[in-house]
């Protein structure tokens, strides 16, 4: 593989494609002088990724799969080795060490690859978790070949074709003759095989349906049961346990995935909602008029900053960081 060919296929991996890489598994369980000297080219060519490589072959390193049901002494054993290991990375490499300890939390003694990304394997039944962070967007590929974009400050758990989702994530479901249900706390959403995006914030859940057919049941009891059709959009108020049904457009309202944000016919305060809860910052705009304004066309949320810079040009606004959580969003007019 010449230097080229080598600078396109992996300038842009991170950990996790690496993890997923065959290739580079390979080299690190069975390690031979031909991929030595490959992977080695590759560091050469690509410096800047020689961190993330020897993150993920440490990561590989320190795992061990297993295909049966380990008793009691011996997931006791692993845990114990594992750790060891773990704590044996110098204190420079603290960040690999967080990592590692984090997955390391092998109940059953294994950790399984997962989309790309290693999740826990509890005991007793096969549930997982994934999570994002502030800004952070993330793709899970879950058991059964089904897809889940999870939005910023969210988290699923799963266990085969059933899903508990906190926060907001874009469900493609794999068709199968099986039923895949996604639960949130207000309801539980029950589908063969279609693509939805469920958004759960501050008591309110939101569904909407791009293609298929799902069913909704409400934990609450007053609700009766929803067949949804694509193009609609179910709302559900924790506070009132009623629903709205009403259209939308699917691919605006998933614009997220695109590090877009794209609300129906949205005020500065529906926007700014929807940015603390994304990047869990405070933002607070002073003048109240400014707050009810409708902004039209979409919004980069590739980060904060873009997002808040493109509000306060359109608004006239000056953006003034008060502490490490608060934002405050001040008119120019106002000096």
């Amino acid at each position: 593989m010449n230097k080229k060919s080598i600078t396109y296929k992996y300038v842009d991996y991170k950990e996790s494609d690496f993890l997923s890489d065959a290739y580079f598994q390979e080299w690190v369980y069975q390690p031979s002088a031909d991929l030595d000297a490959f992977w080695q080219q590759v560091i050469a060519a690509l410096p800047q990724q020689k961190e993330t490589i020897e993150n993920a072959r440490l990561y590989l390193q320190n795992i061990s799969f297993v295909t049966h049901t380990p008793s009691d002494e011996a997931i006791a054993n692993s845990w114990e080795k594992q750790l060891q290991l773990i704590q044996a990375i110098p204190e420079r490499r603290s960040g690999v060490r967080r990592l590692l300890l984090r997955a390391a939390a092998v109940v059953a003694g294994a950790l399984l690859l997962a989309g790309g990304w290693y999740l826990l394997q509890q005991k007793g039944a096969e549930q997982f978790i994934a999570s994002t962070g502030f800004g952070e967007i993330k793709q899970v590929l879950l058991p059964d070949g089904s897809k889940v974009d999870l939005n910023a400050n969210s988290k699923i758990t799963y266990s085969k074709r059933e899903v508990w989702l906190e926060g907001e994530a874009l469900f493609n479901v794999a068709h199968n003759n099986k039923e895949f249900l996604v639960h949130t706390k207000d309801l539980t959403v029950t589908v063969l095989g279609t693509i939805f995006d469920i958004r759960q914030r501050r008591r309110k859940t939101e569904i909407v349906l791009q293609s298929g057919k799902i069913k909704l049941s409400f934990a609450s009891g007053k609700e009766q049961d929803i067949i949804m059709t694509p193009g609609q959009i179910v709302s559900y108020n924790d506070q009132e346990k009623r629903s709205k049904t009403s259209s939308t457009s699917p691919e605006k309202f998933s614009a997220w995935k695109n590090q877009r944000l794209i609300l129906q016919d949205p005020t500065v305060s529906d926007i700014l909602v929807y940015l603390e809860d994304n990047f869990g910052k405070k933002i607070i705009m002073e003048d109240p008029a400014l707050s009810n304004r409708t902004v039209n066309g979409p919004i980069l949320i590739s980060s904060l900053d873009d997002a808040l810079f493109v509000l306060s040009t359109v608004l006239n606004t000056e953006v003034v960081k008060r502490d490490s959580t608060t934002i405050i969003m001040r008119s120019r007019s106002s000096k």
